[in-house]
């Protein structure tokens, strides 16, 4: 978790552009969070290993696999949730919480998957903007900010670009593996922030899986 949130206060990471929160999860078989609210954010977990059970107040209930990623906005009149392991398995995921652009928005439920194949070698698009022409039914998932959310499987050896436009930051959260970006080298569970380039430039040194957040850096945000 690179941010303040919670007990953890770091005045020097509050957020980056919307992004607020990322943190890394593994729940144990049968273990998990019981119902919870939450409002005015919009959360979204990527499973990378075993199954994660979601259930809402809003009649939602369903089990995340990995290469799945799942998205809600709480909305301003907030919902409450629950978050469990219903398997034999250790279920791993990374959640991320994004700040709302404007007040008022209402709950919404989404979901989306690749295949290993249809991820293997490229960084696939989840999330879009809800102001994107490609977010919608059958593109990638609506957010209520400006951010792209993308998620890849890599090799050893690979290499790929991703363009960034201006006033854009980009996050990188690395799931397992290790990558080289901005001459830094990440390893399983590093994250960077990076502004101030039009493009990133990514080797991947072992067998990789990453994700990626393209983020407007000067956008107006709900809460701070």
């Amino acid at each position: 978790m690179p941010f303040s949130f919670a007990d953890c206060h770091d005045p020097d990471w509050i957020h980056f552009g919307p992004l607020r929160v990322v943190v890394g999860n593994h729940i144990a078989p049968h273990e998990g969070s019981s119902a919870h609210p939450d409002r005015d954010a919009e959360i979204v977990t990527y499973v990378s290993a075993g199954i994660r059970t979601h259930g809402d107040d809003q009649s939602h209930e369903a089990g995340i696999s990995a290469g799945e990623m799942q998205l809600i906005g709480a909305g301003s009149e907030g919902m409450v949730h629950s978050e469990e392991n219903r398997h034999d398995v250790v279920e791993h995921n990374d959640q991320m919480w994004f700040i709302p652009d404007r007040a008022g928005t209402d709950f919404a439920y989404h979901e989306r998957g690749f295949s290993p194949e249809e991820r293997e070698g490229q960084f696939r698009c989840y999330v879009a903007p809800y102001t994107a022409e490609e977010a919608g039914a059958d593109g990638p998932m609506p957010v209520n900010t400006d951010a792209y959310i993308y998620a890849g499987l890599f090799g050893a050896g690979d290499r790929t670009e991703h363009a960034l436009a201006d006033g854009r930051g980009a996050w990188i959260q690395v799931v397992e593996g290790e990558v080289d970006v901005a001459g830094v080298t990440l390893q399983s569970g590093d994250g960077a922030g990076i502004t101030d380039t039009d493009a990133l430039h990514f080797e991947f040194g072992t067998e990789t899986e990453a994700l990626l957040f393209d983020l407007g850096m000067d956008v107006p945000l709900l809460w701070t």
